[in-house]
């Protein structure tokens, strides 16, 4: 691992140090630096976001399908990935697309946490003046500090957290904070109509909605206040560009006044509903079948369609 430390550092640790005082040179301020080096990561990897987000709405949009496959062909695992990857390539979904941001994030979060380290004094030792900040910035980041003098890490819009976003939240607000935009963005990101499904695996994943938001402030609460922050930051953004490209999912049921307020997203679902519908009618058509409205269809692209239909 000693090994690794340098490229780490090189290519992550440190252009995160320098983002982070470059944006303090702007504001002189911790927190806002944290905030706009955590909107600017995200807008950089804002397709690969976007990417996510589709994907797992429809991961959960196919659940009921592939829990049909899982039923109808039981313990017989070669023909249920036929027919799942079938359902795959009929629907354009790549599983592996899912997991990418993920990939990208993970490594980017610890990198943040080192970021902090860095600035947090340990084993007794002060934290670092300005001749040890100025080898891990960039060469054209200006140096803030001198020699001998330490780098303030106060957010002065958050009073409570009197040693800096070094320090842990005395108060354990940031936690729940961000334990909470967690939870919205987790509802969000479920599906409008969600199908009621009996697949163990699926229950599982849905349940996780609820439960990893606890994790989030159980981790967060024992971590720097500025990964808090970066954390909720991150999250926020999330919201939004979930907003943008899936809506509202399921938050209108438990905030109705959400269900009278249209999302950008909704022009594109109702476009996307009609093109399938229109897709599996042509099929059906080109067939010499009649479109189907109930259970009587006799193929996926039939019953998708009538279920579509009936949920228009």
């Amino acid at each position: 691992m000693d090994i690794l430390l340098p490229v780490w550092n090189t290519f992550l640790v440190h252009p995160l140090l320098s983002l982070l005082v470059a944006a303090f040179d702007l504001f002189h301020d911790f927190g806002i630096a944290v905030v706009l080096v955590t909107f600017a990561i995200r807008l950089s990897l804002y397709p690969l976001y976007v990417t996510q987000i589709r994907s797992m709405r429809a991961q959960q949009e196919l659940a009921p399908a592939l829990a049909d496959i899982k039923a109808k062909y039981g313990k017989d695992r070669q023909k249920v990935s036929e027919e799942q990857m079938k359902l795959y390539k009929e629907r354009g979904f790549n599983p592996a697309m899912g997991c990418l941001p993920l990939l990208l994030q993970m490594p980017i979060l610890f990198a943040m946490y080192g970021a902090f380290l860095f600035f947090v004094p340990t084993s007794g030792n002060p934290p670092p003046d300005g001749v040890e900040l100025a080898n891990a910035l960039w060469s054209f980041v200006p140096n803030p500090i001198g020699p001998g003098e330490h780098l303030d890490l106060t957010a002065h819009w958050l009073p409570w957290i009197t040693g800096g976003l070094g320090s842990h939240d005395p108060l354990f607000i940031l936690p729940v904070l961000a334990g909470a935009t967690q939870l919205f963005a987790s509802i969000m990101a479920q599906p409008t109509n969600q199908a009621k499904t009996t697949d163990p695996q699926q229950k599982m994943m849905q349940s996780m909605a609820y439960y990893f938001p606890l994790i989030t402030v159980f981790i967060a609460q024992g971590l720097p206040a500025g990964l808090g922050l970066y954390w909720i930051a991150t999250t926020v953004f999330q919201i939004v560009q979930q907003y943008f490209v899936t809506g509202w999912g399921q938050l209108p049921r438990f905030i109705p006044a959400l269900a009278n307020i249209p999302s950008p997203a909704d022009k594109t679902l109702r476009a996307r509903q009609q093109a399938a519908i229109s897709e599996a009618e042509s099929d059906m058509r080109a067939k010499g079948a009649r479109p189907s409205e109930g259970p009587g269809a006799q193929t996926r692209k039939e019953r998708r369609a009538a279920k579509l239909r009936r949920r228009r």
